[in-house]
């Protein structure tokens, strides 16, 4: 079934409400409901996406508590405006990165969070962690390293992933961890874009060496330093690929 609305697609009756949700999540992230937009009516979207009315319920509650939508009492469910949107949940991010019109702004907004939180959570990583969460960052750059040696572009995305992620949860700070999904959206984006990425990754394990180095050694100064220089270093490529201003 192709729809009205401009984002068509086919959609059976045993579709979950997790589906539905991800389809009227990236129409929504592409703009083909502005903000402000009233959504279609539950039996339209029962008929638009061809599934129950408890999915069309669930799918809209979910995106409610989203913040990507409100129900308001006689208007019915409105597209809410970017800044309610929860864009530390992996769901959102993914659709808001996958509308070209936003991705560089929330890009931009995500390296400069990064600089604020990553370098003080390495600090922290330095001065707490224990032998088990330093063996996973350890373990984590292990991985770097082969997926450097090897070209390996997808593994290097996943290793370099789970370096950054391995820090945060090593701070035991359940709001650290919570910034998860964010740095998840970043740190692939230069493989899809930069040619030239394996090189800079390559150019940019020193960096992670040094905070590994750091954590190792207690050393909380030169981890938020190190990891400074690695945010600002992947910047710095990004910028130059043109992905941020």
């Amino acid at each position: 079934m192709k729809s009205s609305t401009g984002f068509g697609t086919e959609m059976s009756k045993e579709k979950r409400a997790d589906e539905l949700v991800d389809w009227l999540g990236l129409a929504i992230a592409k703009g083909d409901y502005p903000v402000g937009q009233v959504l279609p009516t539950e039996p339209e979207l029962m008929a638009l996406a061809e599934v129950g009315r408890s999915t069309v319920r669930e799918a809209i509650r979910v995106l409610g508590s989203l913040g990507v939508v409100e129900t308001a009492p006689r208007r019915g469910t409105v597209v809410t405006d970017r800044g309610r949107w929860n864009l530390l949940n992996r769901d959102v991010l993914r659709w808001v990165m996958a509308s070209r019109g936003h991705a560089a702004d929330l890009m931009s907004a995500i390296n400069e969070a990064r600089l604020v939180f990553e370098p003080s959570a390495a600090a922290l990583v330095a001065d707490r962690a224990d032998r088990m969460q330093l063996i996973a960052i350890e373990t984590a750059f292990a991985r770097m390293e082969v997926a450097a040696q090897n070209g390996d572009a997808e593994a290097a995305i996943a290793a370099d992933r789970a370096f950054h992620l391995a820090i945060l949860s090593a701070t035991g700070n359940p709001i650290l961890e919570a910034f998860d999904a964010a740095i998840d959206g970043v740190l692939g984006i230069l493989f899809s874009v930069a040619a030239n990425h394996m090189e800079n990754f390559r150019a940019n394990l020193a960096n992670h060496q040094a905070i590994l180095d750091a954590i190792r050694a207690r050393d909380a100064d030169a981890a938020r330093a190190a990891m400074t220089a690695t945010i600002t270093f992947t910047t710095t490529r990004m910028k130059e690929a043109g992905i941020v201003a």
